[in-house]
C-alpha cells in the first residue's frame, strides 16, 4: 500500500500481480478470501491519494492455470471492488506436449512465449463472458505476430501486452503488429479494432481445452 501511496502521482497505472508462478506463495492470492482482502486495501490506498495523486487504474493481473471455478470468483471479486482492468494471463505450469527440448521443459518456473498462445488466449475468452463488458481485458502470451494479437482482440482483449516476443524480435515488432492490424481493418472496412473486441468469445469457450 506504501508503494501505491508514493508513486501514484507519477504512475500509469498499477498492477496487482498474483500470478507469478516464480514467487513461492504468490498464487496462493489469488484464492477468493486473500484476493478480496488485498484488493479491498489496495483501492482504499488508491483512493486516499486519489486527491492528490489523480485517477490511478488498478488492474490485476492472472494466471491462466486457474479453474474455471477459481477464475469465477476471481472475476466475481476483481468485479465487486471495482478494480479498473485484468491482465490475461502470466505465464504458465503447464508444460505442452508439442514443445522440443523436453529437458529444459522439466525446468521449473513459469513458461512464455509461442507455447502460451492457446492457453493464455483461451482464458482471455473465459475471462470476456464472465467480466460482461465491466472493465477492459490486456490479453498477453505468446503474441509474436498481428494475426496473434488479432486472436486476442477477438477473444476479449482491448489492449495488447507483449514480453517474450520482444526479446526475439526486438521493438519493430511492435511497428509491424500495428501494421498488420490496420491492414486487417481497411481489408474487413472497419472503422475500430473495438468492434471486433470479444467477436470469437463464445466460439473459443465452446472448443476443447488447449493441452
Amino acid at each position: 500500500m506504501r508503494l501505491i501511496e508514493l508513486f501514484a502521482p507519477v504512475a500509469s497505472y498499477f498492477t496487482i500481480n498474483v500470478s507469478s508462478p516464480n514467487t513461492p506463495g504468490l498464487r496462493d492470492l489469488q484464492q477468493s478470501a486473500a484476493l478480496d482482502d488485498l484488493l479491498a486495501r489496495v483501492v482504499d490506498a488508491r483512493e486516499r491519494v486519489r486527491k492528490n495523486a489523480g485517477d490511478s487504474p488498478l488492474l490485476l493481473k492472472i494466471a491462466p492455470d486457474l479453474t474455471l471455478q477459481e477464475l469465477d470468483d476471481v472475476v466475481h471479486i476483481a468485479r465487486s471492488r471495482r478494480v479498473d482492468g485484468m491482465i490475461v494471463a502470466n505465464t504458465t505450469l503447464s508444460r505442452p506436449e508439442t514443445l522440443r527440448d523436453q529437458v529444459r521443459a522439466k525446468e521449473a518456473g513459469g513458461l512464455s512465449g509461442r507455447p502460451l498462445l492457446r492457453l493464455s488466449t483461451r482464458m482471455v475468452a473465459e475471462t470476456y463472458v464472465r467480466t460482461e463488458g465491466a472493465f477492459p481485458l490486456i490479453g498477453v502470451g505468446g503474441v509474436d505476430t498481428g494475426g496473434a494479437a488479432l486472436m486476442k482482440i477477438r477473444a476479449g482483449a482491448s489492449l495488447i501486452q507483449l514480453y517474450s516476443s520482444l526479446i526475439y524480435k526486438g521493438l519493430g515488432l511492435v511497428d509491424d503488429i500495428k501494421t498488420d492490424l490496420l491492414s486487417t481493418l481497411r481489408r474487413t472496412g472497419r472503422d475500430s479494432l473495438a468492434e471486433i473486441v470479444g467477436a470469437d468469445a463464445a466460439t473459443i469457450t465452446a472448443e476443447p481445452w488447449p493441452v
